[in-house]
């Protein structure tokens, strides 16, 4: 496996990643490390592209990924030019769909926040793929050396037990369920065992996505209404439905991390507008509506939706997404809107502050 530096040339915490190509052999930890060690500025992503390969450098892949406190994601990173007689800074990277399979799904599983289908890189459907690891070295060394087969071996456990111990105890440190394992053990080796999107969510295998359920609370005079992202790496704080007395206009308040130094003043912000799309119809209020404001390190964008109101707490998904320029960075984060959100959205908006 090799590791470079990537980038889409944005102003995100996703914009920049670490590209992880290719076959996990035993060496592979070691060139990570040095990879770590020469990097100036280290991007807090890395994208996985691998059909898997030697199982305990996987797992010790892993843990050197979680140490370094990375964001995991499966992917493809190609570089992509916008016209060869251009000038040469034209170029920027972009991430397609790709695979992660075998002893790679073990290092994936090191992420501190963990994407399959990473909204941060949409792309088609990825390939993230288990099954049984062997331990007999005549059958080929991309899974265990003849070395770690012999070191196994000198205890009381057969491969299959030791292996099996190991990744359940693997999955426990990397805070994942460790049914992963029975999963993982029913399919034979020369075959993949695709876990389901449910199966990724309740076995803690992917990291939640979109907005959390919406909560009400007191603000003034009135009452306000906000969700906040599942990511703990969205560049998306918080969204915040309100009015204001004597105006009673509905609004949301989009609260996220400036991390545009470059663009001291909000006037500057290459921001073109907010899109919402409710139950699969996208509307986009415009930056001439926004209002726009940098407090303590955050952006806070107020988005009048007065016109959208009945759709809005009538709606059974909505999702925000900025249209920004790729600099300035964003988010894309929603969820399904059951009665309770309905109905608590409604009385943020009959009760200003």
């Amino acid at each position: 496996m090799t590791f470079s530096a990537a980038t889409s040339k944005g102003n995100m915490s996703t914009s920049n990643w670490i590209a992880a190509t290719g076959i996990i052999d035993p060496e592979t930890p070691s060139r990570f490390r040095v990879f770590l060690e020469s990097e100036k500025y280290m991007p807090s992503q890395i994208v996985f592209n691998s059909p898997g390969g030697n199982l305990m450098a996987g797992l010790e892949l892993g843990r050197m990924i979680r140490e370094a406190g990375l964001t995991t994601h499966i992917g493809r990173t190609e570089r992509s030019f916008e016209s060869y007689n251009a000038p040469c800074d034209t170029w920027s990277d972009v991430v397609n769909s790709g695979v992660c399979a075998s002893s790679c799904a073990y290092a994936f599983l090191g992420g501190r926040e963990r994407f399959v289908d990473s909204p941060y890189y949409p792309t088609g459907p990825n390939i993230f793929g288990l099954h049984q690891f062997y331990g007999n070295p005549e059958r080929g060394s991309d899974m265990l050396t003849a070395a770690q087969v012999a070191e196994i071996e000198t205890s009381t456990l057969s491969v299959a037990q030791a292996l099996t111990g190991q990744i359940v105890l693997y999955a426990i440190e990397m805070g994942v369920d460790p049914r992963v394992v029975a999963f993982a053990s029913a399919t034979p080796s020369d075959d993949l065992y695709y876990p389901t999107a449910d199966e990724l969510e309740a076995l803690s295998i992917a990291s939640g996505s979109g907005l959390k359920p919406w909560f009400m609370e007191p603000y003034g005079e009135g009452l306000v209404t906000a969700a906040k992202p599942r990511r703990s790496d969205s560049m998306l704080e918080q969204i915040t439905a309100f009015c204001r007395k004597g105006s009673s206009t509905a609004n949301f308040l989009i609260t996220m991390d400036l991390a545009t130094p470059s663009f001291p003043n909000p006037k500057d912000l290459p921001l073109d507008a907010v899109e919402l799309t409710i139950d699969g119809q996208r509307h986009r209020v415009a930056r001439r509506d926004l209002t726009v404001r940098y407090v303590d390190g955050s952006i806070f964008i107020i988005v009048p939706v007065e016109p959208l109101r009945m759709q809005i707490i009538q709606a059974q998904t909505m999702e925000f997404r900025l249209d920004a320029a790729r600099v300035m960075g964003g988010f894309r984060e929603g969820n399904e809107l059951d009665e309770i959100a309905r109905q608590s959205l409604a009385l943020a908006w009959r009760n200003c502050i």
